[in-house]
C-alpha cells in the first residue's frame, strides 16, 4: 500500500462525533503504522436526545446531521474504499436508529455501521494498544464514553477480555444531573447505578488480573487534565476522584465548579463522568490510572487499514469459529467456492456493494454448518442461532445478522426469507448458496461441473453438464425441486434446469 493512502474514520459516539484522518507511514513489528494527518471534533450530546421511548428527539437530530455534514465537506475527496463510520451505544438503543440512519448516510455520503458493544471494545483495544508499549503485561483499558464504559484486559496486541457496560457520562448525567444541580443523594444514587452495572464484569475481570490500568477518550482524557492542572500534577487517582466529588457536591452545580483543567464542552457531563469513573475505580479496585490517546477511531483506522492488506480480523474470527464446532472444512470450502461462482455469474451492480455481498456469502458458506455441532435435526436454524448470538470480533451487527440469516436459509422453506429478500444481491446469494448446498450434499470429494446460471427479470435457467447430470439424476431432481419452489413462493417467475 502506497505510504500516501489517506484513510478516515468516523465515530458516532453518544456523546461527541469525530472524524480522524490517517497516512499511512511505513511498518513495524507489528504491521503498517498510520500517522495522524487532521481530525475534526463535534460535540453531539446525541445520548442526551433519548426520550423515554428510546427515541432520538428532533434537537439531537439535527446536532447530528450538521456535524455529519462538515465531515461530508472534508471527504469529498476521498472514494468509498478509504472511509469507515462506525456508530456506538445511542445509535444501538434508540427505537429510530434505522430512520435516522437513512437520512444521515445521505448526509454524510458513507454508509455508517452500528457496532456491537464488544466490537467497540475490541476496536478501541486495536487502537490503544497502539499507543502502550509491548511490555508482555496485561492491562486494563478503561474508555467511559457518552451512553456506555467498554472494558478491556489485553497484553501487547491482543485482547482476552471485552465487556460493554451500559452506563456512560451523558446517559448518567440526564438521569442524575439534568438541571445541572450535584447533591449528595443525586450523586450517590449515580454512584452506586453505575457500580451496579459494573458488578459482574467487574468480577471476571478481577479474577484474570492485570498489571496497571489505562483509560482512554474523552472522560478519562478530561479527568487526567484536571489531576494534571488542579492537582498540582497527581496521577488521577482514587483521591484525585473523591476530592472532585466532594468539591461537586459542595459547589452544587458543575457552572459554579472552578477548576484549572476543564475545558467549557466537557462541564455539563462532568458530574457523570465522575460518578461512573468513582464506580469503575471502586468495582475493580483501583488505585491509580493512566492516560492513553489511541482509542475508537485510531482502532477503526487499524482495522480498516488491515483489512486492505489480507489481515482482516473476521477471517480470522469465520477460522476460529470453524475450529470451535468442528466444521468439515473440505466441505465448507466446496460449498463456498461453488455458491460464489454461481453468485459471480449473474451479480450486477456497484462493485462496492457487489463485493461485498460476495464475502458475506462466503463466510455464511463456511459457517453454514456449525449448527451440526448442536443436532442434524434442523442444523440450519441451529446455525443461524449460534450466528447471531455468538461474539464474532471485526463483524458488523448487520452483517453478523446477514450472515445468519444466510445460514437459515440455505435449506428448507422458503416462506421464511420472503420478507427479507427484497435486494437482490442478497436474493442471489441465497439462490447461490441453497443451489450449492444441494450441487454437494453427497459430501464427495470429487470435482463437481460448475453450472452454468443465468438471471434475468426473475427468469433463471441452471445448465447442468451432461455427464454429471446423468450421473447424479437425484441431485438434478433435487435442483428442479428447487426450482418449483422458488417460483411458488412467488420469489421468481420462472426456473428451467436442463442438461446439456
Amino acid at each position: 500500500m502506497a505510504n500516501q493512502t489517506l484513510l478516515a474514520a468516523i465515530d458516532l459516539g453518544s456523546n461527541s462525533f469525530r472524524l480522524l484522518i490517517g497516512r499511512v507511514v511505513g511498518e513495524d513489528e507489528g504491521g503498517f503504522m498510520l500517522a495522524p494527518v487532521d481530525s475534526l471534533k463535534r460535540t453531539v450530546r446525541l445520548a442526551a436526545g433519548l426520550d423515554m421511548g428510546r427515541r432520538l428527539d428532533h434537537a439531537s437530530q439535527q446536532r447530528a446531521l450538521e456535524a455529519l455534514g462538515s465531515f461530508a465537506d472534508r471527504l469529498r475527496s476521498f472514494g468509498p474504499e478509504r472511509v469507515r463510520a462506525v456508530a456506538t451505544n445511542t445509535l444501538r438503543v434508540a427505537s429510530n436508529a434505522r430512520e435516522f440512519l437513512r437520512t444521515a448516510e445521505a448526509v454524510l455520503g458513507f454508509p455508517i455501521e452500528v457496532i456491537a458493544g464488544r466490537e467497540e471494545a475490541r476496536l478501541i483495544y486495536v487502537g490503544a494498544s497502539r499507543e502502550l508499549p509491548s511490555d508482555g503485561h496485561d492491562r486494563l483499558v478503561i474508555d467511559i464514553g457518552g451512553g456506555s464504559t467498554e472494558c478491556i484486559i489485553g497484553c501487547n496486541r491482543e485482547a482476552s477480555l471485552l465487556e460493554s457496560i451500559p452506563t456512560g457520562c451523558v446517559s448518567l448525567t440526564q438521569t442524575f444531573f439534568a438541571d445541572g444541580q450535584v447533591s449528595e443523594a443525586a450523586f450517590s444514587e449515580a454512584h452506586h447505578q453505575s457500580r451496579t452495572q459494573f458488578q459482574v464484569a467487574a468480577r471476571q475481570f478481577r479474577d484474570h488480573g492485570w498489571r496497571y490500568a489505562v483509560g482512554t477518550s474523552g472522560t478519562a482524557k478530561a479527568l487526567h487534565q484536571i489531576a494534571q492542572q488542579a492537582f498540582a500534577g497527581a496521577p488521577l487517582g482514587y483521591a484525585v476522584l473523591t476530592e472532585l466529588r466532594d468539591r461537586l457536591i459542595a459547589a452544587g452545580s458543575v457552572s459554579r465548579l472552578e477548576l484549572a483543567g476543564l475545558k467549557a464542552d466537557r462541564m455539563p457531563v462532568l458530574a457523570g463522568g465522575v460518578a461512573v469513573m468513582l464506580a469503575a475505580f471502586d468495582e475493580f479496585s483501583l488505585t491509580e490510572m493512566g492516560y492513553c490517546r489511541g482509542a475508537l477511531g485510531q482502532g477503526v483506522l487499524l482495522d480498516m487499514l488491515g483489512r486492505q492488506v489480507g489481515l482482516d480480523p473476521r477471517e480470522r474470527t469465520v477460522v476460529t469459529l470453524m475450529r470451535r464446532y468442528q466444521v468439515d472444512s473440505v466441505q465448507a470450502d466446496q460449498v463456498s467456492r461453488t455458491a460464489q461462482a454461481l453468485y459471480d455469474q449473474a451479480a450486477r451492480g456497484a462493485q462496492e456493494l457487489v463485493r461485498r455481498q460476495r464475502q458475506l456469502l462466503d463466510w455464511a458458506a463456511r459457517l453454514s454448518e456449525i449448527g451440526l455441532a448442536v443436532s442434524h435435526d434442523s442444523y440450519h436454524k441451529h446455525s443461524a442461532y449460534l450466528l447471531q448470538h455468538s461474539d464474532m470480533p471485526g463483524f458488523t451487527a448487520d452483517e453478523q445478522a446477514q450472515i445468519a440469516w444466510l445460514a437459515l436459509g440455505q435449506t428448507g422453506g422458503l416462506r421464511k426469507l420472503r420478507g427479507g429478500l427484497g435486494d437482490e444481491l442478497l436474493r442471489l446469494a441465497v439462490l447461490a448458496l441453497r443451489l450449492s448446498v444441494i450441487v454437494h450434499r453427497a459430501r464427495s470429494q470429487q470435482a463437481v461441473p460448475l453450472p452454468a446460471l443465468f438471471l434475468k427479470r426473475g427468469k433463471l435457467s441452471l445448465e447442468i453438464e451432461r455427464g454429471w447430470g446423468l450421473a447424479n439424476p437425484l441431485t438434478v431432481e433435487s435442483l428442479r425441486a428447487e426450482g418449483v419452489a422458488w417460483v411458488q413462493t412467488q420469489l421468481l417467475e420462472s426456473v428451467e434446469v436442463r442438461i446439456l
